[in-house]
């Protein structure tokens, strides 16, 4: 399911990367499906989403929390700087034709999603510009991720996520107080 960009618990996925990782080899890399594949279940794509950001969010506190101890522990997540780089190096993989492609695809797959939600890149391709970058802050600005600077990547990636999760309660608290026909009736406001 993972190579054929399904939806997979990110948990599960996690697991059996890290692994894949522990044992010297690259993470799995999903197919980036067309838009047109995934148009009819963005729903799906979208529900986990929260789940997945926290779930990522105590993913990286426990691998911060290694860090700092004297102890060490892959299966639990306790590595030294110099072995984590290596994992998310080794994770990473070499195929450059892939990452490319990889990236290629899911470009593609923005572009067709924002024109068929109402969007217009092609008028308005700088403000979509400052959309995207304000939605993904640099988090290593091309610098490769290296014993001196795993800890600040980690820390700002979490800080992304906590965004994300943030917004996700919020969007999930408005469309439950907009889908509750009590709430309107009662004039509660």
């Amino acid at each position: 399911k993972i190579i054929d960009g399904d939806i997979v618990d990110p948990e599960l996925a996690f697991h059996i990367n890290r692994d894949r990782g522990l044992h010297g080899k690259p993470s799995i890399v999903p197919r980036v499906k067309q838009y047109d594949e995934d148009k009819d279940h963005l729903d799906d794509i979208a529900k986990g989403a929260g789940d997945t950001f926290k779930f990522r969010m105590a993913l990286y506190d426990r691998i911060l929390a290694g860090l700092s101890s004297a102890e060490h522990d892959p299966d639990n997540l306790i590595f030294d700087r110099e072995e984590l780089v290596q994992i998310m190096k080794t994770l990473k993989g070499e195929n450059q034709g892939l990452i490319d492609q990889s990236s290629s695809d899911l470009g593609q797959w923005m572009a067709e999603y924002l024109k068929d939600n109402g969007y217009s890149p092609h008028s308005s391709s700088i403000l979509m510009k400052q959309m995207f970058m304000e939605s993904f802050p640099p988090v290593t600005r091309g610098e490769e991720i290296s014993e001196e600077n795993i800890e600040e990547y980690l820390l700002k990636m979490r800080k992304v996520l906590h965004r994300y999760s943030e917004l996700d309660e919020k969007n999930t608290t408005t469309q439950n107080l907009a889908s509750n026909p009590w709430m309107h009736a009662s004039g509660w406001w």
